[in-house]
């Protein structure tokens, strides 16, 4: 397939595989320079927090002999850390042992032209010539029945809308 050929995809679809080299690098790159200027900005901080608690700070309260309790907080948060995660893994865990398989869900059988035309109440001969025309007119009734359309290609078909309108479906 030559890249003047390339199929065309719904924009809602994210294919980042179909998209050129060169743009995914540059969106890379991108990517990178905003995580690079987010860290920028966020060094200060980092510098602030190590000031503000010292350098020796964790040494000093959590390993020294009187800094049991503090040790013991730690410890308290290193427990609770731990359940969180296995809970969160056991969940998913569970959720991959139950829904993991094959897909079950059944999509919708295809829309056909018989359908379309039952639904609102025109032939299917007029709903084909409806599909394949570039502009039409749709006129619903108050109960929200299709009332006349008009086809309204380039080349006006009076005799074939005069017909719509007078049969009303």
């Amino acid at each position: 397939m030559s890249p003047r050929e390339r199929p065309v995809h719904p924009a809602i679809i994210y294919r980042p595989d179909l998209q050129p080299r060169s743009r995914r690098v540059m969106f890379s790159g991108i990517t990178l320079l905003a995580w690079l200027v987010w860290f920028y900005l966020f060094a200060p901080l980092l510098s602030l927090g190590a000031w503000w608690f010292g350098i020796d700070a964790f040494r000093e309260y959590m390993l020294l002999p009187g800094a049991r309790g503090y040790l013991l907080t730690l410890t308290g948060y290193a427990i609770v850390i731990a359940l969180t995660f296995l809970v969160i893994f056991g969940w998913s865990r569970y959720n991959l042992i139950r829904f993991g398989g094959p897909d079950r869900r059944q999509g919708q059988p295809p829309v056909t032209t018989e359908m379309m035309a039952q639904r609102f109440h025109v032939r299917p001969a007029l709903l084909e010539q409806l599909q394949t025309a570039k502009t039409i007119e749709l006129n619903f009734d108050p109960t929200s029945k299709l009332a006349h359309p008009v086809i309204r290609d380039g080349a006006e078909q009076p005799e074939y809308n005069r017909q719509a309108r007078q049969s009303g479906s």
